[in-house]
Formats: C-alpha cells, sequence, structure tokens
C-alpha cells in the first residue's frame, strides 16, 4: 500500500501536532509516531504550563524562573521568546479545543527552590 502526503510529521508531541493542525488546510498530512498517537511526553506531562496571564504576573518573573530552573543550560533568548510568545501560543490551543485543568491547582507557581536541577 503506498500512501501519499502533502506533508509529513515527525512525532505526535505538541510541536509535531500543532504543525499538523496548521497545515492541515493545506494539504494531507500524515504523522509518525512511536507506537500510538499517545505516546508523546506532550500526552503524559502533568507539571502543567507556566504563562503569564494575570495582570498580577509578569514576563521578566517567568524568564528569570525558567533561566534558575534550567542550571544554567537554558539560551536567554529562546527563554525570553517562549516565555513572551505563551499566553498566545496557550490561546491557540485553546481556541483548537484543548482542555486545560482550571482547578484549584492552576494558579499554582513553581517556585524556583522546587526546580529539579
Amino acid at each position: 500500500m503506498v500512501y501519499k502526503y502533502d506533508f509529513l510529521v515527525i512525532g505526535s508531541g505538541i510541536a509535531g501536532m500543532s504543525f499538523a493542525l496548521k497545515v492541515a488546510e493545506k494539504g494531507r498530512v500524515g504523522i509518525i509516531c512511536k507506537t500510538g498517537i499517545e505516546e508523546a511526553n506532550t500526552f503524559y506531562a502533568q507539571g502543567g504550563i507556566a504563562s503569564v496571564t494575570k495582570p498580577t504576573d509578569n514576563f521578566e518573573k517567568h524568564i528569570e524562573d525558567t533561566l534558575i530552573c534550567g542550571g544554567g543550560l537554558c539560551n536567554r533568548q529562546a527563554v525570553e521568546k517562549v516565555v513572551r510568545e505563551a499566553p498566545a501560543q496557550i490561546e491557540e490551543l485553546v481556541n483548537w479545543g484543548v482542555n486545560f485543568d482550571m482547578g484549584a491547582q492552576a494558579d499554582r507557581r513553581a517556585a524556583p527552590a522546587e526546580c529539579d536541577n
């Protein structure tokens, strides 16, 4: 059997799935994954998403927390880009129908002391 696709995505994590959703209206998309579509770190992630979502929060705190938790291994420019673009990316995920747990623990923010590095 021969399959023909316009786009071939390797991996079913958030990056691969996001790309697949974005290009789906432009052509046929094939996704290659480990053993099943759910076999990705994104599917098993339980730590939540850290992002500036309220006026009482700010980007600089998130950037510094990420750099501290990264133990010196993070590229500052990459961290700044990811942190500043996170609110728009989360909004896009919500618009796609991703369900986030908004329960009592949803507002809890990890302090740098809780990092495993």
